[in-house]
Protein backbone atom coordinates (compact mmCIF):
# COMPACT_ATOMS: atom_id res chain seq x y z
CA UNK A 1 0.00 0.00 0.00
CA UNK A 2 1.16 3.52 -0.61
CA UNK A 3 2.38 5.80 2.22
CA UNK A 4 -0.42 8.52 3.14
CA UNK A 5 1.20 11.27 1.51
CA UNK A 6 0.92 9.71 -1.96
CA UNK A 7 -2.40 8.85 -1.88
CA UNK A 8 -4.98 10.08 -4.00
CA UNK A 9 -8.21 10.52 -4.59
CA UNK A 10 -10.16 6.63 -5.05
CA UNK A 11 -7.10 4.77 -4.09
CA UNK A 12 -7.50 2.05 -1.80
CA UNK A 13 -5.79 1.72 1.43
CA UNK A 14 -6.03 -0.60 4.43
CA UNK A 15 -6.86 1.42 8.05
CA UNK A 16 -6.45 -0.66 11.04
CA UNK A 17 -6.96 -0.42 14.87
CA UNK A 18 -4.23 -1.76 16.72
CA UNK A 19 -5.38 -4.65 19.47
CA UNK A 20 -6.76 -2.44 22.47
CA UNK A 21 -8.81 -3.63 25.74
CA UNK A 22 -11.91 -1.72 27.00
CA UNK A 23 -14.45 -2.27 29.35
CA UNK A 24 -18.11 -2.36 28.33
CA UNK A 25 -19.96 0.63 30.36
CA UNK A 26 -23.52 -0.41 28.92
CA UNK A 27 -25.16 -2.41 26.63
CA UNK A 28 -28.46 -1.20 24.78
CA UNK A 29 -30.57 -2.50 22.85
CA UNK A 30 -32.87 -1.65 20.30
CA UNK A 31 -36.09 -2.97 19.17
CA UNK A 32 -37.20 -2.37 16.39
CA UNK A 33 -33.30 -1.98 15.43
CA UNK A 34 -32.18 2.08 15.60
CA UNK A 35 -33.38 4.16 12.38
CA UNK A 36 -29.52 5.78 11.97
CA UNK A 37 -29.69 6.27 8.06
CA UNK A 38 -26.93 3.34 7.96
CA UNK A 39 -27.79 -0.14 6.96
CA UNK A 40 -27.64 -2.42 8.85
CA UNK A 41 -29.66 -0.41 11.20
CA UNK A 42 -28.14 -1.96 14.47
CA UNK A 43 -30.31 -3.65 17.35
CA UNK A 44 -27.23 -3.37 19.55
CA UNK A 45 -24.66 -0.76 20.55
CA UNK A 46 -21.85 -1.59 23.20
CA UNK A 47 -20.85 1.77 25.30
CA UNK A 48 -17.35 1.14 25.93
CA UNK A 49 -14.08 3.08 28.08
CA UNK A 50 -10.73 2.75 26.76
CA UNK A 51 -8.75 0.63 29.33
CA UNK A 52 -7.94 2.71 32.31
CA UNK A 53 -10.89 4.95 32.35
CA UNK A 54 -13.70 4.71 34.83
CA UNK A 55 -17.09 5.47 34.03
CA UNK A 56 -18.43 8.77 35.41
CA UNK A 57 -22.26 8.70 35.77
CA UNK A 58 -21.98 12.58 35.77
CA UNK A 59 -20.57 13.00 32.05
CA UNK A 60 -23.15 12.69 29.02
CA UNK A 61 -20.49 11.46 26.61
CA UNK A 62 -18.16 9.75 27.97
CA UNK A 63 -16.45 6.22 25.92
CA UNK A 64 -17.21 5.34 22.56
CA UNK A 65 -20.46 3.33 20.71
CA UNK A 66 -19.71 0.45 19.12
CA UNK A 67 -21.99 -1.95 16.78
CA UNK A 68 -21.02 -5.24 17.36
CA UNK A 69 -22.75 -6.89 14.48
CA UNK A 70 -21.83 -3.50 12.07
CA UNK A 71 -20.73 -3.36 8.64
CA UNK A 72 -16.87 -2.76 10.73
CA UNK A 73 -14.72 -6.21 10.20
CA UNK A 74 -13.92 -6.07 14.05
CA UNK A 75 -13.20 -9.24 16.45
CA UNK A 76 -14.16 -9.07 19.98
CA UNK A 77 -12.56 -11.28 22.42
CA UNK A 78 -14.09 -11.73 25.86
CA UNK A 79 -11.20 -11.62 28.63
CA UNK A 80 -13.51 -11.62 31.71
CA UNK A 81 -17.25 -11.08 32.68
CA UNK A 82 -16.95 -10.59 36.47
CA UNK A 83 -19.97 -12.46 38.23
CA UNK A 84 -20.23 -14.55 35.07
CA UNK A 85 -22.20 -17.39 36.81
CA UNK A 86 -25.09 -14.66 37.55
CA UNK A 87 -27.48 -13.45 35.12
CA UNK A 88 -29.47 -10.48 34.98
CA UNK A 89 -32.26 -10.78 37.26
CA UNK A 90 -31.10 -13.58 39.36
CA UNK A 91 -32.15 -13.76 42.51
CA UNK A 92 -29.91 -15.15 45.38
CA UNK A 93 -29.45 -15.52 48.77
CA UNK A 94 -26.09 -14.63 50.52
CA UNK A 95 -24.10 -17.11 53.29
CA UNK A 96 -25.70 -14.81 56.17
CA UNK A 97 -29.52 -15.66 55.01
CA UNK A 98 -29.71 -12.09 53.06
CA UNK A 99 -31.64 -12.07 49.54
CA UNK A 100 -30.55 -10.33 46.79
CA UNK A 101 -31.43 -9.31 42.82
CA UNK A 102 -28.70 -9.21 40.41
CA UNK A 103 -29.04 -6.19 38.08
CA UNK A 104 -25.08 -6.78 36.59
CA UNK A 105 -21.83 -7.11 38.06
CA UNK A 106 -21.86 -3.89 40.31
CA UNK A 107 -25.70 -3.30 40.45
CA UNK A 108 -27.48 -5.67 43.51
CA UNK A 109 -30.00 -4.85 45.11
CA UNK A 110 -30.71 -6.56 48.52
CA UNK A 111 -34.25 -7.53 49.48
CA UNK A 112 -35.00 -6.36 52.73
CA UNK A 113 -33.91 -2.43 51.69
CA UNK A 114 -30.72 -2.41 54.46
CA UNK A 115 -27.59 -0.48 53.31
CA UNK A 116 -26.47 -1.52 50.54
CA UNK A 117 -22.81 -4.15 50.94
CA UNK A 118 -21.72 -6.37 49.88
CA UNK A 119 -23.25 -10.15 49.55
CA UNK A 120 -21.74 -12.82 52.00
CA UNK A 121 -20.15 -15.65 49.85
CA UNK A 122 -21.33 -18.53 49.16
CA UNK A 123 -24.49 -17.33 47.88
CA UNK A 124 -27.34 -19.31 46.85
CA UNK A 125 -29.54 -19.54 43.25
CA UNK A 126 -33.06 -18.81 44.22
CA UNK A 127 -34.83 -17.64 41.13
CA UNK A 128 -33.24 -17.41 37.55
CA UNK A 129 -36.47 -16.83 34.80
CA UNK A 130 -38.74 -18.63 37.32
CA UNK A 131 -37.10 -21.59 38.53
CA UNK A 132 -33.45 -22.23 38.73
CA UNK A 133 -32.20 -25.42 36.97
CA UNK A 134 -30.20 -28.01 39.22
CA UNK A 135 -26.99 -27.74 37.69
CA UNK A 136 -27.53 -23.55 37.71
CA UNK A 137 -27.63 -23.70 41.25
CA UNK A 138 -25.09 -26.30 42.05
CA UNK A 139 -22.41 -24.20 39.67
CA UNK A 140 -23.21 -20.76 41.13
CA UNK A 141 -22.77 -22.65 44.72
CA UNK A 142 -19.55 -23.82 43.59
CA UNK A 143 -18.03 -20.77 42.49
CA UNK A 144 -18.99 -18.35 45.02
CA UNK A 145 -17.25 -21.09 47.54
CA UNK A 146 -14.31 -20.80 46.01
CA UNK A 147 -14.13 -16.87 45.22
CA UNK A 148 -15.39 -13.46 46.68
CA UNK A 149 -16.85 -10.81 45.18
CA UNK A 150 -13.20 -9.22 46.55
CA UNK A 151 -11.56 -11.70 44.01
CA UNK A 152 -14.14 -10.66 41.15
CA UNK A 153 -13.09 -6.84 41.72
CA UNK A 154 -9.34 -7.35 42.07
CA UNK A 155 -9.43 -9.27 38.51
CA UNK A 156 -11.79 -6.87 36.75
CA UNK A 157 -9.35 -3.69 38.08
CA UNK A 158 -6.52 -5.26 36.98
CA UNK A 159 -7.70 -6.13 33.43
CA UNK A 160 -9.90 -2.72 33.29
CA UNK A 161 -7.22 -0.54 35.50
CA UNK A 162 -9.67 1.29 36.78
CA UNK A 163 -12.77 0.83 39.31
CA UNK A 164 -16.21 0.32 38.75
CA UNK A 165 -18.30 2.82 39.42
CA UNK A 166 -21.01 2.38 41.91
CA UNK A 167 -21.89 3.68 45.28
CA UNK A 168 -21.15 0.04 46.51
CA UNK A 169 -18.01 -1.35 47.34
Amino acid sequence: MPAETELNAGDTCLVGIAPTVVHIASVHHFDPPLVTGMLPRPAYYLEILRQGEAHDPELEDQGYALDPVGAEPIHIELLFRPYAFLETGDEVVDHDGRAWRFDGPWDRHPFDGQQTTIPAWPLELLSRNGDPAPEDTAALTQQTHTDSHEEELQRWTRLALAEPSTDQP
